[in-house]
């Protein structure tokens, strides 16, 4: 893990999310993935789509959460723009 995730401390809204996210996930390596599109899309979606991902069982994931809640982001984020 890189130096900077383990001295990460969130100075801003979005980089507390994406830190809950990261740390929700299980996937903190992939922190800057997290902080990236806690600035692009709204807080609400990104919430939503964490708590879709979370709901769904272990055994329905094909490849891993974090694969999932980049999938589902860009689908939501998409349907929130037209």
């Amino acid at each position: 893990m890189e130096e900077w995730i383990q001295n990460f401390e969130p100075q801003n809204k979005e980089e507390l999310l994406a830190f809950d996210v990261a740390t929700a996930l299980n996937d903190i390596e992939n922190l800057a993935f997290y902080l990236a599109k806690t600035n692009k899309y709204p807080e609400y979606i990104i919430r939503r789509t964490l708590a879709i991902v979370k709901g769904i069982p272990d055994d329905k994931i094909k490849k891993s959460r974090g694969a999932l809640f980049n999938y589902l982001i860009q689908k939501y984020g998409r349907e929130n723009s037209k």
